[in-house]
């Protein structure tokens, strides 16, 4: 089985989460999506979520990483993969540098997150991080 890693990353602005979300360039479907990608060999899931955080972002810093404990499956082309969901808080929306796989980035809110979305499950997996991290935070 594939194992994959997608994380969600967030920022707080006026008492708010902000999302920031990824579009992938045209040769690999042109949509939005949080990061994403393979989790390689041993490496646990919170060390795959770090690493494809500064690849496809540059960031280095971050605040913490919260686990949702949200997985899911999915059919990747006629191979099962199995998707982890983590989620890696950082502070004033730091300057991004997009890797090679997307084109540009966009901070947003939930409800405009959930809008921009492609894929349903990226949408279920968002929904359980955002009420998760706003009940925290009250």
């Amino acid at each position: 089985m594939i194992r994959c890693i997608m994380a969600i990353v967030y920022s707080w602005q006026n008492d708010e989460p902000e999302y920031l979300l990824l579009k992938r360039n045209a040769a690999l479907g042109g949509y939005w999506q949080p990061v994403t990608g393979f989790i390689e060999g041993p490496e646990t899931n919170l060390e795959a979520a770090l690493r494809e955080f500064h690849e496809e972002t540059g960031i280095k810093d971050y605040e913490k990483v919260f686990d949702p404990a949200h997985h899911y499956f999915f059919d990747m082309n006629g191979k099962k993969c199995t998707i982890s969901v983590l989620a890696i808080e950082v502070k004033n929306k730091p300057e991004v540098i997009l890797s090679y796989e997307h084109t540009t980035f966009k901070w947003v809110n939930f409800q405009e997150a959930s809008e921009m979305l492609y894929w349903k499950n990226n949408v279920e997996a968002l929904t359980i991080l955002h009420q998760q991290i706003t009940a925290s935070s009250m």
